[in-house]
């Protein structure tokens, strides 16, 4: 009995927390005194960015490099947050349009699958 109390917990345990390796995090960026931290960022697959506006003054979050977007991601004017998901690999540079001598950012994309 009490070996069969304790498989059902572990089949139980498994299938309600699972595998940690397929679930997406969100990771938080920060834009303090109009610098967005950290400046570079490494994801896995299917995760999602929170950009926190900290500041009173208006902010982008804008994909490409300074000054060409590239429309994979836009959010004009961030009050307070912004958030996006990535399902492709990759480097994703993205800056401020308003700010964008001095606000720039990198997103580094890896496999979901992806160690460390």
């Amino acid at each position: 009995m009490v070996k069969n109390v304790l498989f059902l917990t572990g089949v139980l345990l498994f299938f309600f927390l699972g595998s940690q390796e397929g679930w997406s995090e969100t990771v938080e960026v920060k834009i303090i005194k109009s610098t967005f931290i950290p400046t570079v960022i490494k994801i896995k697959k299917g995760d999602t960015i929170r950009w926190v506006n900290t500041e009173e003054l208006l902010h982008t979050v804008t994909s490409g490099k300074a000054p060409d977007p590239d429309k994979k991601f836009h959010a004009a004017y961030v009050k307070k947050e912004f958030e996006v998901t990535l399902d492709k690999e990759g480097f994703y540079d993205y800056f401020c349009e308003l700010h964008q001598a001095v606000m720039r950012g990198v997103v580094i994309v890896r496999p979901a699958a992806s160690g460390d």
